[in-house]
């Protein structure tokens, strides 16, 4: 059962209005200016505790665009506070480690679901399996994505809590249990939208390929992809 959290935001200190219906959240603050550079008029409605936030306009709709820094408890912080403000449908557009060789560097994987084994997503869902994207918002961002001309890869991520126990025993496990790449946050995201009853996909850009050991690649170099996806996902988010 969803329920609306009473209160004043903490952490983003900005006010009903500031924050736009639609919103992108990514975990770099400098792709989160990229992704601002993309919207007219847009100005800062928050920078406390390093949760940089712009809200602007895309082809004359309302968009924010907000960072949630790294980890699920940061992420849950961000879309819970974004709730409060009046987000209602919100697109994660971040990096992740592929497991599997197809999956390339560059190339988009669009989640339906997150494998997790944090406390935190299960608090929000009260149970133990996957965090579940919206369906609709899902489908509706892989397809924007594919227009905009990049490779889209569906399937399940795993989101780590542990950003360095991602060794040759992570990724086999994983894989085996049908994750295609791991990131941090998506499970987080859509146990926490779920429960605030407001709607959560994601768009993961591979930055590296653990399966093949590749160099992570960095927000200068995904640079060109960071904004070819985040003006899909504002195309998923309005339609």
């Amino acid at each position: 059962m969803s329920r609306r959290v009473e209160g004043e935001p903490v952490h983003i200190r900005a006010k009903p209005g500031d924050v736009a219906e639609l919103a992108v959240i990514m975990g770099d603050p400098t792709r989160v200016e990229q992704a601002a550079s993309l919207l007219d008029d847009a100005r800062v409605i928050n920078s406390y505790r390093g949760y940089l936030a712009y809200t602007g306009r895309h082809e004359g709709t309302p968009v924010t665009v907000a960072c949630h820094c790294i980890g699920g408890p940061s992420a849950a912080i961000v879309v819970e506070e974004l709730a409060m403000l009046g987000a209602r449908r919100i697109v994660r557009i971040g990096t992740a480690g592929a497991f599997v060789p197809a999956v390339g560097e560059g190339e988009i994987v669009v989640p339906g679901e997150a494998f997790h084994v944090s406390t935190l997503p299960m608090m929000y869902s009260g149970v133990a399996g996957p965090s579940i994207a919206d369906p609709g918002l899902t489908e509706r961002l892989a397809k924007e994505v594919e227009v905009a001309g990049l490779r889209v890869h569906r399937g399940s991520v795993f989101s780590s809590d542990a950003f360095y126990l991602e060794g040759p025993e992570v990724v086999e496990r994983w894989r085996s249990a049908g994750a295609v790449a791991v990131e941090m946050e998506c499970a987080t995201v859509f146990a926490v939208a779920a429960a605030r009853g407001i709607s959560a996909a994601a768009a993961l850009i591979v930055s590296n390929n653990l399966a093949t050991h590749s160099r992570v690649l960095t927000s200068d170099e995904l640079k060109p992809i960071t904004l070819r996806t985040v003006r899909a996902a504002i195309r998923a988010l309005k339609s």
